[in-house]
């Protein structure tokens, strides 16, 4: 079985070129788009303005990339796309596979920047056992484990091994940075198109519960996923809140 690919992750029929469902990749609920405190409909500059934060990027902040476009230039992970019922989220069932893991040190300002460094060592061949120099696979996860109240207790950022070396993964020779399989996973998600440290964003976890709680699903209570697909400050941008199917995780 493939576990990668470069080709369309999402597709959708007619659906027209650069819509709302073909950027989100699922049907947004009615009550959600009318809910006057859900902001998703704000539009901030457009074309090449510069946005009022300070930072570049292009068209409504709040319409994420499609997959299909971020995927025509990097690998992506082969997740398979299921049915889901009702609307406000999609359904993907995420492949057994190799993943260089670096832990986020929550104390410091700049923990998960620090993180993704520690792993880039290992990435370009500087500090695995192969002096491999790896590609960039999309996405990245920042896994975040809560306590019974909600509260963070750690966290942790996980980048794919590229298809062509997960049969035989490199070792890490840096004892900040470890090679882990992690098991198939059933998730939920909801799309983005800003940055992670927007309060919109954070609100699509909560959606993403209202959304599944409407289907009668529960999630796994500790754990929540930010996943990035995008170069953060550049260009348009696509972030996903990802919950796991409570049945399919494996702690």
């Amino acid at each position: 079985k493939q576990w990668y690919q470069r080709r369309v992750v999402i597709t959708a029929g007619d659906v027209e070129p650069d819509s709302r469902l073909e950027a989100d990749g699922y049907e947004e609920c009615d009550d959600f788009l009318n809910d006057p405190s859900y902001n998703e409909n704000y539009v901030e500059g457009d074309g090449n303005a510069n946005a009022a934060n300070g930072f570049h990027h292009l068209l409504n902040r709040h319409k994420p990339k499609p997959l299909a476009d971020i995927c025509e230039s990097y690998e992506c992970l082969d997740a398979e796309e299921v049915d889901s019922p009702g609307c406000g989220f999609a359904t993907r069932i995420l492949p057994s596979a190799y993943w260089m893991v670096a832990d986020i040190d929550l104390s410091r300002e700049l923990g998960v920047r620090e993180a993704y460094k520690r792993i880039y060592r290992v990435r370009s061949g500087h500090s695995n056992d192969k002096a491999l120099k790896m590609s960039f696979v999309l996405p990245v996860l920042k896994k975040y484990y809560l306590d019974e109240f909600g509260q963070v207790e750690r966290a942790e950022i996980g980048m794919l091994i590229p298809s062509e070396y997960q049969s035989n993964p490199p070792a890490s020779t840096y004892d900040e940075v470890r090679i882990e399989k992690w098991d198939e996973m059933k998730v939920y998600v909801r799309a983005y198109g800003g940055y992670r440290d927007d309060a919109e964003y954070q609100q699509q976890f909560d959606l993403l519960k209202l959304a599944l709680d409407k289907q009668n699903i529960v999630p796994y209570p500790h754990m929540k996923i930010v996943v990035g697909y995008t170069y953060y400050r550049y260009g348009r941008q696509r972030l996903e809140a990802m919950l796991v199917d409570n049945d399919s995780f494996s702690a």
